[in-house]
């Protein structure tokens, strides 16, 4: 059997990032403030992994035939990271202290974070959001004393849905692994606005191997709430 190999690329670097980060701070009245803050990260040459032995495509042959998968430990991933922070802040006055915060973040990636690209000859396929992209997340939290100075708090958290990935779950473009998107989809491609059209992707695809289809309702959503109190 023909060997598989991991290796590492000869110009490999050290990851970088350029930041930018804008913040304003404002009292409102004593005791209560509002904080923006914007958030810009850029990173590049990131850890990467590719399988530079795939066959090609229209040959079906690979590069080096008398190899398997040779898998390349690169720096060739690319993300990109905005956000919006909102806080408003009540310090301890007259028994009474609360936080309220929200974000509103947008997280994109190629092959970032140590992946390992879909398909070698087109990696746009993982181009996209990041697996921990989450829109919104709300975090409120207040605490009260009461008479004989018992303190009631409570906090809620709230994360709105990451995005997933449909996947084909046979090997298409014969590199051996069974991680290739199916047909017409890519990386991350649902809980973004546009789940209608990705699912006829995906019924297609399950109609082409006599599958049943998939409705909306059955879609995954990681929507995350947790609400605690403390006396």
């Amino acid at each position: 059997a023909t060997p598989n190999v991991s290796i590492t690329d000869d110009e490999i670097e050290q990851p970088e990032s350029k930041s930018v980060n804008v913040g304003l701070s404002h009292e409102l009245r004593p005791n209560l403030a509002i904080h923006v803050d914007g958030v810009f990260s850029k990173g590049a040459k990131a850890n990467q992994i590719a399988n530079i032995n795939t066959p090609d495509p229209i040959t079906g042959r690979r590069p080096l035939p008398t190899w398997g998968n040779i898998l390349q430990y690169r720096a060739a991933g690319e993300s990109d990271y905005r956000a919006l922070y909102l806080r408003l802040d009540k310090r301890f006055s007259g028994r009474t202290q609360y936080l309220v915060s929200y974000t509103l973040a947008k997280d994109e990636d190629l092959g970032a974070g140590g992946a390992t690209l879909v398909d070698f000859y087109h990696p746009e396929y993982d181009d996209g959001y990041g697996s921990q992209d989450r829109r919104h997340t709300i975090v409120a939290s207040g605490a009260v004393m009461l008479p004989l100075d018992i303190t009631v708090g409570a906090v809620w958290n709230y994360r709105s849905s990451r995005p997933f990935p449909a996947r084909a779950g046979v090997d298409l473009n014969g590199d051996g692994a069974v991680t290739d998107y199916v047909p017409g989809t890519t990386k991350n491609v649902f809980n973004r606005g546009n789940d209608a059209e990705m699912l006829g992707f995906v019924n297609t695809w399950r109609a082409s191997r006599a599958l049943a289809p998939i409705g909306e309702s059955q879609l995954m959503t990681d929507e995350f709430q947790r609400f605690d109190v403390r006396v």
